[in-house]
């Protein structure tokens, strides 16, 4: 990961709990890596090829799954940080808003 892409995720997850925000911190960071991609999408070998112990790889899977985070808190802070970066404004054009940090996810139609 880089610098910027660690300092990124430690700032949103830092308000989370002791425990909670390291494990979820190893997890997301997991996701932005692309380490998913070479594992065909298989989160235990991803966690493990980005150089995690067993131990830490069970704790992250925990976190994400039990943990105690909630995604609207998460996206708060996200766009907390966003629009707290030097030089950021929003930009309306004829009353509509462009994009600037898509947090929208989206999915594959089934070819069924």
């Amino acid at each position: 990961m880089t610098n910027h892409t660690t300092s990124v995720l430690v700032t949103l997850l830092q308000r989370l709990l002791v425990g909670t925000n390291l494990a979820l911190f190893h997890f997301m960071g997991m996701m932005v890596s692309g380490a998913r991609l070479p594992n065909r999408g298989a989160m235990f070998p991803a966690l493990k090829a980005t150089g995690l112990s067993d131990a830490a790889i069970r704790r992250a899977w925990v976190a994400f799954r039990k943990g105690t985070w909630q995604i609207d808190v998460l996206l708060h802070l996200w766009r907390e940080y966003v629009m707290g970066l030097k030089g950021w404004q929003e930009h309306r054009y004829e009353g509509y808003v462009p994009v600037t940090v898509d947090i929208t996810v989206f999915w594959r139609l089934s070819c069924s």
